[in-house]
């Protein structure tokens, strides 16, 4: 006899669940995913890969602080090895907090992408937009958890030329960690809005970016050689990547000027300024054009980090590194797709075959899953940690 429980289809109209049952689920659905091993080494394989390219870019990111901070010095790619001659080995002082974030945002964006892709999902947004709402919902939490390291960082890369030029008479902080744990919070967080917007935009086109090429690979890959899908899988991402750098540089170069004037403006010798502020000073000053000075070694930046990813990440897979990974995933019955659709299928068919009670809350969902559309084909779509450049 056919049981007379009803059955919510995963992909019913979401306005039937509340807020907190959204977030509930896509939070289980979520720590599901995670939970697989193959998702875990990924995730550390990510972060470590993204950390190892920002200390081979690091001269190139100080060389990018200074150019944003209108150094008259060091004011274009072409100055990176005078930088590199005045400064040293003390070009790698800062680093440490391009580290941290590194780690830092790894874990926040393997695991927050799948939460906000599960929850935007509860919401009804389509598979094909999805990547980018999620995207941006977790860009500008990192962005803003990403903030006072990112601001140790600049004094830390710029104090060097501060001493030499007489700004300061000390190094404001002797490493990452005395910044960290003696600045105070006003001052770490002054740039905060800028870094959420670059953050948020810029996670927003990667992730929708990304999803697109992942889709075309899995519809037309069989087309092309291996040679031909390796290069789309790597410098398609980094050119996918690039275009969302160049898209949101204002808000990179806005961030780095407020970071630069944060110690002196909180210090009282300039005055303050908001992200609005800036943005029209900066204007003011040189024209809509000068929204993107420094582009060409953002842009230099950039592609170093993502090379560096991308052959790391090919790497990784053709060494047999993730093998192990891959077989205790497979014996734990963990989705071979790995997408936040599929974990919460295998999650919903597992654990939630309750009868619906009158609230409508999935948690107490006999849930039928559904097969996956196309656009939820991107399979951990886009390795965050991985395809993310600093």
């Amino acid at each position: 006899m056919a049981s007379s429980q009803p059955t919510m289809n995963i992909n019913m109209p979401m306005e039937a669940l509340s807020f907190t049952a959204s977030c509930r689920q896509a939070w289980a659905t979520a720590s599901h995913s995670m939970s697989d091993p193959l998702v875990q080494q990924q995730a550390l394989e990510g972060a470590s890969l993204r950390a190892a390219a920002a200390f081979v870019a690091y001269p190139l990111d100080v060389l990018k602080t200074q150019v944003q901070a209108g150094h008259p010095r060091y004011c274009n790619l072409r100055a990176a090895p005078r930088l590199i001659g005045d400064y040293h080995s003390a070009i790698f002082r800062g680093y440490p907090g391009v580290g941290g974030n590194a780690f830092m945002m790894g874990a926040l964006m393997f695991g927050g992408y799948r939460f906000f892709d599960n929850f935007w999902r509860l919401q009804g947004v389509p598979d094909y937009w999805r990547p980018a709402v999620a995207g941006a919902s977790i860009g500008g939490i990192c962005g803003l958890v990403s903030t006072p390291l990112e601001q140790v960082k600049t004094v830390m890369a710029l104090q060097e030329s501060w001493v030499r030029e007489g700004k300061i008479s000390e190094r404001i902080f002797r490493s990452v960690p005395h910044g960290a744990l003696s600045g105070s919070w006003r001052l770490k967080l002054y740039a905060a809005a800028p870094l959420m917007c670059r953050t948020a935009l810029f996670d927003c086109q990667l992730f929708f970016y990304n999803s697109r090429l992942r889709e075309y690979l899995a519809t037309h890959g069989h087309t092309h050689s291996d040679a031909t899908r390796t290069f789309l899988g790597t410098f398609g991402f980094m050119l996918a990547g690039l275009c969302g750098a160049t898209i949101n540089y204002p808000f990179d170069l806005v961030k780095g000027r407020m970071m630069a004037e944060a110690y002196f403006a909180h210090s009282g010798e300039m005055q303050k300024m908001s992200t609005v502020g800036t943005f029209a000073k900066v204007v003011r000053d040189g024209g809509l054009a000068s929204l993107f000075r420094g582009l060409p070694t953002r842009s230099a930046l950039h592609a170093m980090v993502w090379c560096v990813v991308g052959i790391g990440r090919e790497v990784c897979e053709r060494s047999g590194v993730r093998d192990v990974a891959k077989a205790r995933s497979a014996s734990q019955g963990h989705s071979k797709q790995l997408s936040a659709e599929a974990a919460r299928a295998t999650f919903c068919e597992a654990r939630l075959r309750q009868p619906l009670g009158p609230s409508h809350d999935l948690q107490h969902a006999r849930v039928q899953p559904t097969p996956l559309s196309n656009g939820s084909a991107r399979a951990h779509a886009t390795d965050p940690c991985c395809c993310r450049a600093t």
